[in-house]
């Protein structure tokens, strides 16, 4: 069973909002046995609206839209709807009581007069709202389903979850829709094309024989996805584990799995109950953010000294200051005091320190917009690398953590 997304948002589309229904729709349609075919961002504009539901009428059995219920003037998804379809808006007494109680959940009170939320097309029916005031739409008419929902991620989300399964049963009358699932082999360090044409010819071949195969850049790397119904997990797992074990690219996986790298950081440091801290210089906090993002991260992680300016790496992290003006902020030497100065501060087992040129300024010929320097201290040892990274400065700033973070996973895996 085939769907696709339509994203309404004139936010969108200027870049003022960032879409995460998109992605989260990725992860939970395989988990009820539907495929997601097709994500397409349109501006709140009803031609637009309409000649994209043509298009994906045609492609797909279920169509979900995004955005445009809310209350105000831009808001025109549910007329469009309502005009695509030849129906006319209607309210009835269920229709008031159902927005009534929408509000009654956050203990405010609504009228007809607030908004027309109780107003829908005839023949459509209202989608509960566990997390809004907004109420969705379904409409199913000859074999396609239609499910029209807010656009806040919030909402969206579990409004989807909480009502597509059962939809679908419904008028599709499939009681037995088979869960599918993706595993993901991957890697880092090494480019697409070298993956495929240089480090593993025919590798692509071997993995499509097991599944069906995607290969996505992620930051720094490369992940090998492969798709397969739930039934086949363990014999798709194990197959696919082995072409790779048996392949130089073996070398460069970090992970046979799908966690991001920052879960699976604070999974296996819990595993081996290790703490972790940072000292962040160029990242400005952008480590300790992406770990605090995990649940349960508090388990292991104890904190971040943020050290923009050098006279906090000297007063707080104790720094040399004859290290600063030898060998400048920038330096390898400079980067492995921070993370003993973090280590010792934060009482932590492993830390990590940042100390770098995001630019766009601030670069010299011998040390270039880029440069990084990562230092780390643990029982194991106390050493640092200076890495080089091309981009703008939000990108180098990802790309900053993220190679810290991979130093780190490799530490947390040294410990027995």
């Amino acid at each position: 069973m085939k769907c696709a997304l339509l994203i309404i948002g004139d936010e969108l589309l200027a870049g003022r909002t960032r879409d995460l229904n998109g992605h989260w729709l990725s992860t939970y349609l395989p988990s009820i046995g539907v495929e997601l075919c097709q994500v397409k961002t349109i501006s709140d504009d009803e031609s637009a609206i309409t000649s994209s539901l043509d298009e994906l009428y045609k492609r797909v059995d279920i169509v979900i839209t995004s955005g445009g219920l809310g209350p105000t003037k831009d808001d025109i998804t549910k007329n469009v709807l309502a005009k695509y379809f030849a129906k006319d808006l209607t309210f009835n007494d269920f229709s008031v009581k159902f927005i009534e109680n929408l509000y009654s959940k956050f203990d405010r009170e609504w009228n007809t007069q607030k908004n027309s939320y109780h107003f829908f097309p005839e023949g459509f029916t209202l989608v509960d709202n566990l997390n809004g005031y907004a109420p969705g739409l379904s409409y199913f008419e000859d074999q396609k389903l239609l499910l029209s929902a807010p656009g806040v991620p919030r909402e969206f989300s579990s409004m989807v979850s909480n009502s597509l399964k059962e939809l679908i049963s419904k008028h599709f009358k499939r009681d037995d829709l088979k869960s599918f699932e993706y595993f993901s082999i991957r890697t880092k360090g090494v480019p697409e094309e070298v993956i495929f044409r240089d480090l593993c010819p025919g590798l692509w071949e071997k993995l499509s024989a097991i599944a069906k195969l995607s290969s996505l850049p992620h930051l720094l790397g490369i992940d090998l996805v492969l798709y397969f119904n739930s039934d086949q997990r363990e014999e798709v797992i194990q197959a696919a584990t082995k072409v790779i074990s048996d392949s130089p690219l073996k070398d460069f996986v970090w992970q046979y799995g799908n966690l991001e790298l920052e879960e699976l950081i604070v999974k296996e440091a819990i595993e081996k109950n290790l703490t972790l801290g940072f000292a962040e210089s160029c990242t400005g906090g952008l480590s300790s953010s992406k770990i605090t993002d995990v649940a349960g991260a508090s388990k292991v992680y104890y904190g971040s000294i943020v050290s923009y300016a050098n006279s906090v790496k000297e007063n707080i992290l104790g720094v040399n200051p004859n290290t600063l003006s030898k060998y400048g902020a920038v330096s390898a030497q400079c980067a492995k005091e921070m993370a003993v100065g973090a280590q010792k501060s934060l009482g932590c087992d492993i830390a990590i320190s940042y100390t770098g040129i995001a630019g766009p300024g601030g670069g010299s010929k011998e040390k270039p917009v880029g440069t990084v320097g990562i230092g780390w201290s643990c029982a194991l040892e106390q050493d640092s690398e200076i890495i080089y990274h091309k981009g703008s400065r939000t990108d180098l700033k990802n790309k900053f953590s993220r190679s810290g973070l991979f130093k780190l996973l490799e530490l947390i895996r040294q410990y027995k």
